[in-house]
Parts: structure tokens; sequence; C-alpha cells
């Protein structure tokens, strides 16, 4: 099976996953594409068949022949183009960052992962801090929030979101186009339509609006594990959070720890009760923690993020 692969691989401690159009292709150990890139695969071939229909080509056991660049459709030279792009900037931050500070920036900000070494990407699987590099909805919103803050100072509010919007589009594709980034993607847009209709939002109904839209124009993307994992992350946010805290509310602490927990690990929590199913049945390991180790690292995430876009 030959093709262009548009999106970035899904990595754990043992398998690559190359996803192309209904095809599902496994390969042993950890093996960087980059996006934009024309591979040849060869390897045993499972359709899976559903009501009478392949819903899903898996190919097992696969090794690559042959790796190169190709040309297509106008949407496919632009989704190479943008492989390219990302390819280079992580390259400038690899000529001005040490490893792994290097990889770490580019996953931040791009959600880059082909190009991380193996030993530190497991290393963060094995902590539980893989959503780290995954880009998502905290990056979408400061996108959203800084072109918008800027817009807003020199165009009408239409003009303004109209550009918010097309900026988030932007992102979404330069990022890899993700199941994680295009449902934050298309939050972030819903959002800003909203708001330009002068409507309220609210977050919960946005979720499963933009899960509906993913699923109507791809429904297999059901069977991606990143869109279940950003999903159900979310989905903990929204609904476990607001729980835990409140349980933790009766407990006695002061203001100043009430405020650093809720900020970083009463989510973390959240999104670990609501993905552990997903991440047990995929992976088979959980990272007990992870809690902890995200308590240390999420409140630099911001900071890192800003960095990283200073050097590109």
């Amino acid at each position: 099976y030959t093709a262009t692969i548009l999106e970035e691989p899904e990595y754990s401690d043992s398998k690559t996953i190359v996803r192309s159009g209904s095809w599902y292709i496994a390969l042993d150990g950890y093996t960087p594409i980059i996006p934009g890139s024309r591979v040849r695969f060869e390897g045993i071939v499972e359709p899976q068949i559903q009501l009478g229909k392949v819903t899903r080509v898996v190919m097992k056991n696969a090794i690559i022949k042959s790796h190169g660049r190709t040309r297509g459709s106008a949407p496919t030279n632009i989704m190479i183009m943008l492989g390219h792009w990302r390819k280079a900037w992580v390259g400038q931050l690899q000529r001005t960052l040490p490893e792994p500070m290097a990889s770490l920036s580019g996953g931040i900000l791009l959600g880059v992962k082909a190009q991380m070494p193996r030993d530190f990407y497991q290393a963060l699987v094995n902590t539980g801090t893989l959503h780290v590099i995954a880009a998502s909805g905290f990056n979408v919103s400061v996108v959203a929030a800084v072109l918008m803050g800027v817009l807003m100072r020199v165009v009408s509010r239409g003009w303004a979101i109209g550009g918010g919007i097309g900026g988030i589009v932007v992102y979404v594709l330069i990022a890899g186009a993700s199941a994680s980034v295009i449902r934050a993607g298309i939050m972030g847009s819903l959002t800003l339509i909203a708001y330009y209709l002068g409507r309220p939002t609210e977050a919960r109904r946005l979720l499963w609006v933009s899960a509906g839209i993913m699923l109507l124009a791809s429904p297999l993307m059901l069977l991606d594990v990143g869109f279940q994992l950003s999903v159900a992350a979310t989905a903990g946010l929204l609904y476990l959070e607001p729980w835990i805290k409140i349980l933790s509310s009766s407990v006695g602490m002061t203001t100043y720890v009430q405020s650093i927990l809720a900020n970083y690990l009463y989510p973390t929590l959240a999104a670990t009760i609501a993905t552990l199913p997903v991440i047990l049945w995929h992976f088979g390991t959980v990272s007990w923690i992870s809690p902890i180790v995200n308590l240390l690292v999420l409140p630099i995430i911001p900071l890192i993020m800003g960095m990283s876009a200073g050097i590109l």
C-alpha cells in the first residue's frame, strides 16, 4: 500500500500507527514519518467488515519499502507544504535549543512528534505527560486570543472574528490536523461565531456538537485513538472536574492551596479518570504518578510555548 502521509503518526511504547483514509498501518517500534512523505508499506492486510462493508483496512507487522516526497492535488500540496514548514521550524528549534528541550518545544507549540527522540517520547508516556506535546485546546485558545486582541483594535468585530477563525484554521493545519486539534479548532470557531451572533455558549454542548461534526465528516474517526482521548479528556474537564472541586471543598485547605490544586491538579485528575478506559484499552498501561508530575509540569507549559514561539 502506497500513500501520502498527511497526519502525524501515533506512537505507543512498542508501535507506530499510521492512518491514511480507511487504512490503519501498524509498524513495530518507533518509526518517525514526516507528514507529506510518500511511503510504500508492506505487511499483513486484514480488512474489517461491518454491515457488509469494509470499514477499515488494518496492516499488521508493516515495514516501509520506500520513503520519499511527492506531488499531488492542491489540498495535498498545501498539507505537504505545511509539513515541510513544521519540519523546518522544528529544525530551527533544534539548532537553537539542546535536546530534549527542542523536541519538547516543538511538541508543545506545534504538536510535532515525528522528529522526537524515542527515549524522550517514552519518558513522556511513562510519566503520563504525553498530552503536553499534543496541540489542542490551550494552543487554539492562545492563537484565538492573540489574534482577536490585535484585530479588535484595528478592524470591526465581524472582521476580527473572521480573522480569528481563519487563524484557528491555519493553526489546525500547521499543527498537523490531528483529531485533538481539529476538535479544539471546531469548538473555538463555534465559540467565536456564537460571540458574533450574541448567543451564549455552553462548553458541554460545544463539545458534543464538535464531536458530531467530526463524525459526520468521517464516521471512522470514532475509531481514532486521538479522537477518543481528546473527547474523553475534554468531557472529564467539563463533567468530572466540577465534582472534584465540590468534594475537595469539604477538606480544610487554605485558599492559596485550593487555587493551586484547582488550576493544575484537579484538571489532571479529571482528564486522567476520564481517559483511563481508553488508555488501558489501547496501550495496556497507565501512569499512576501522572497527577503529581503534571502538577509540577503544567505551570511552566505557557512559558515554554511563549519562548518557543519567540525562537521561531
